[in-house]
């Protein structure tokens, strides 16, 4: 085979990434998805590329897909922490709890990226009626998140629900002080 003709049929997988690359850089996530697809049907076997495709899926919200790109990125890198931690928000985000707990946990506790974890391993932990582990959770999350109402309204849910009023009482108004529109919210937890 002539190794020109070898480069030239690559060369439409190379720009594809490239422009993919470019697109995703740009903020131009669904139109990088088509390029990054376009890529990897074309030969490129390059991980990154997985990746950056992943995240364009997730971002669009399409999660099947962007669950079937960062399992084998898992796969591949199983002591990867973002790799793992996107994989548990996917799972998260498409009420895998179970799938998402056992993720979120694979990160080191003291590890410094994903803090976000401990409040979804909050939310997860509530709906799996195990609200001892929502409560150390949700105070890990408060501990690193202490101007996010969000936050502080679903420790009031969480702390209703464990049995701590008193406790409850205070974060709820701390949220609805962080955030006004709090106040008229139903208190159930908020994903």
């Amino acid at each position: 085979m002539n190794s020109r003709t070898g480069n030239r049929a690559e060369d439409p997988a190379k720009k594809a990434y490239i422009e993919g690359l470019k697109r995703y850089r740009d903020g131009d996530l669904k139109e990088a998805c088509v390029f990054f697809t376009n890529a990897i049907t074309g030969g490129i076997a390059d991980f990154d590329i997985l990746y950056y495709r992943g995240m364009c899926h997730l971002d669009d919200g399409r999660y099947s897909e962007a669950l079937t790109d960062f399992e084998v990125l898992v796969r591949q890198y199983p002591d990867n922490p973002e790799y793992i931690f996107r994989r548990g928000f996917i799972r998260y985000k498409t009420g895998d709890v179970s799938g998402a707990i056992n993720d979120l946990n694979l990160i080191p506790p003291d590890h410094p990226d994903f803090s976000i974890r401990w409040h979804y391993l909050s939310v997860l932990y509530y709906k799996a009626g195990d609200y001892n582990s929502a409560l150390e959770a949700i105070e890990k999350a408060l501990s690193l998140f202490p101007t996010m109402p969000k936050i502080w309204f679903n420790a009031g849910v969480i702390m209703q629900a464990g049995g701590l009023s008193d406790r409850a009482g205070l974060a709820f108004s701390t949220a609805v002080r962080l955030e006004p529109n709090l106040g008229s919210a139903r208190q159930v937890i908020l994903e």
